[in-house]
């Protein structure tokens, strides 16, 4: 469920996937996310008790929305070439266009330290776009879901590959070199 913009529970979420976002599970504390609000720590942890909580909230939100913002694969009207282009300019434009790491890469290099429920809304995550992923191959090469799958997970690791590229040589140009034989890809 997507909470209102307005309300104390989503400035509390927004803060802290956009701390996440910066630097990680450990970039933030409630008193800081309290602080840039206008809200007394205490009612950070009423609405969330932990952190753990916290987070696991910011990724179902993030999840609920990305999910939302695909496209249905049922449509047979939908080429699936220029929706392949489309998921991975939306990366693009949301990553390397910003200069930002992903919430989901953020986490992900701190998997070792999060709370289960955040580690099963990472899953979800991944698994989602895995999916959708693996179905636009099926469409594109008429080939089984297990040849489908290994290009979903080729193609997601090169995204977020060239995403680190680019903030590692501060040269966003890479990504497109990254990207380029993906693009054509099915044309």
């Amino acid at each position: 469920m997507i909470v209102e913009k307005n309300d104390t529970k989503s400035k509390i979420l927004d803060t802290a996937e956009r701390l996440i976002t910066l630097g990680g599970y450990n970039a933030f504390s409630f008193r800081d996310i309290a602080d840039e609000i206008g809200i007394k720590s205490a009612s950070v942890h009423y609405h969330y008790p932990t952190k753990g909580d916290l987070v696991s909230a910011v990724m179902a939100r993030y999840n609920e929305e990305f999910s939302e913002q695909l496209p249905n694969l049922n449509n047979e009207q939908l080429n699936p070439n220029v929706l392949l282009n489309s998921f991975i300019d939306g990366f693009k434009a949301k990553i390397v266009d910003q200069r930002n790491m992903s919430l989901c890469t953020m986490l992900t290099s701190d998997k070792t330290i999060l709370p289960e429920q955040v580690c099963n809304e990472l899953v979800t995550f991944y698994q989602l776009k895995l999916d959708w992923l693996t179905q636009i191959f099926v469409r594109l090469g008429d080939i089984e879901d297990d040849k489908a799958l290994t290009q979903a997970v080729q193609l997601l690791a090169c995204l977020h590959g060239a995403s680190i590229l680019v903030q590692g040589t501060d040269k966003p140009d890479f990504f497109d070199r990254a990207l380029s034989e993906w693009r054509q890809y099915g044309c």
